[in-house]
């Protein structure tokens, strides 16, 4: 299984040895204050910058990850927070303040960042650099976090924009993580790059770019966004075992209780009745992704790509294509095969619920059950009929924005 864990890690280690090296001796340390702005422009700073990158991505889906579990019905409210009108599908400009801060300061740094690093590289350096390959690659799933879930987007206090600019947007930098993790032999970052395209190809309409790049990604390969226990603490983790705020009861998921992809548990008081939510009443179906509060977020993962591939199969009519490749998924998390259906309608209700189960809470639910849901025929689903089916741009960004009417 290949992971960001040691690369990211590692890239945090250089930026603390970076700044060790600052204090002039053991008692001499000197208050660093803020960073001086022609100090980033330093190849020194490299490893830090990226590690930023990485840092406000895993902060952009970790802050979402509750508001995007709600709105797509992968977890309900059995908690004390005010949640509004969410868990039935209202979503105001005021519930989107935090996600859409989040998400945006994700896309910002990663794209000035690149700035930064061509500025400071040498011209031969920077198109074989691993750094600026793996920031490329951080820029490219940051656009498509945004396009994925906004109703618009908006770049640096520009006028309002359609969502599928995030996706032209990421395209261009998966293309450049390919082609500089390439020559820089960064295999991890190129794979994961891959399946980043491939996904942003399939919303693009273009399903034969998409499958091929899909192949590109071997079945037990991961690509996570790290968290950490300290300082960046899986929300959903929190939320789920160290209080009682989200439950899986009354979901889709409640009725697959062996499904592996996406485990739960029912909690249990001492005296064997079943515990409720913080809200005192609901009972707490308790999730069992992210149980550790450094959980880290998959953003690409092979079995995803089966899926993809699966989808661009029944887009064919090809039932039985699918249906194997559905199953080489399910074979991946230790499941049984599912018979061959033998209708279309059949064959895409699996694909709806092999693919939920597939990326169950980690931000992409909210996105298919869109697209899904615009579509007609056997590929409609249902779940956001009568709810709102993307993120508003934020009251912080109309109040503060002067191009937004």
């Amino acid at each position: 299984m290949i992971t960001t864990h040691s690369a990211m890690r590692g890239s945090l280690v250089l930026t603390v040895a970076l700044v060790l090296s600052a204090c002039s001796g053991m008692f001499e340390v000197e208050a660093p204050g803020r960073i001086a702005d022609e100090n980033l422009n330093d190849p020194d700073a490299a490893p830090g910058i990226v590690t930023g990158m990485s840092y406000d991505l895993a902060q952009a889906m970790n802050a979402g990850s509750d508001i995007l579990a709600l709105a797509s019905g992968e977890l309900y409210h059995g908690g004390s927070y005010n949640w509004a009108d969410v868990p039935r599908g209202v979503i105001t400009d005021e519930d989107a303040n935090g996600i859409w801060d989040s998400m945006m300061q994700a896309r910002w740094v990663t794209e000035h960042g690149i700035e930064r690093l061509q500025a400071s590289m040498k011209p031969d350096e920077f198109p074989k650099s691993e750094l600026v390959a793996r920031a490329y690659l951080l820029g490219g799933f940051a656009n498509r976090l945004i396009g994925e879930n906004v109703c618009e987007t908006v770049i640096d206090g520009g006028a309002p924009e359609p969502n599928t600019v995030e996706f032209d947007r990421g395209l261009e930098k998966f293309n450049k993580a390919i082609d500089i993790g390439t020559a820089a032999g960064a295999s991890d970052v190129v794979t994961a790059a891959y399946g980043g395209r491939a996904s942003l190809k399939a919303w693009k309409g273009d399903w034969a770019g998409a499958v091929a790049d899909a192949q590109q990604v071997p079945t037990d390969f991961e690509y996570y966004a790290v968290l950490m226990t300290d300082g960046l603490t899986n929300t959903l983790s929190y939320e789920t075992h160290d209080r009682y705020e989200y439950t899986v009861f009354g979901t889709e998921w409640a009725e697959r209780p062996n499904d592996t992809r996406a485990p739960w548990q029912i909690m249990y008081n001492g005296d064997g009745s079943v515990a409720t939510g913080a809200n005192g009443s609901t009972p707490m179906y308790q999730q069992q992704k992210y149980e550790d509060n450094g959980s880290d977020i998959p953003l690409v993962k092979g079995t995803e790509m089966l899926a993809l591939r699966a989808e661009a199969a029944l887009r064919s009519d090809d039932i039985n294509g699918a249906m194997t490749l559905l199953n080489q998924a399910r074979a991946a998390a230790g499941m049984s095969d599912l018979a061959t259906p033998g209708t279309l309608t059949e064959a895409w209700a699996i694909l709806h619920a092999e693919r939920g189960a597939i990326t169950w809470l980690e931000d992409r639910r909210f996105w298919d059950e869109r697209r899904w849901f615009a579509e007609s025929g056997p590929p409609h689903f249902d779940f956001l009929n009568g709810r709102d089916k993307c993120i508003p741009i934020s009251k912080t960004e109309k109040d503060s924005n002067p191009n937004i009417p």
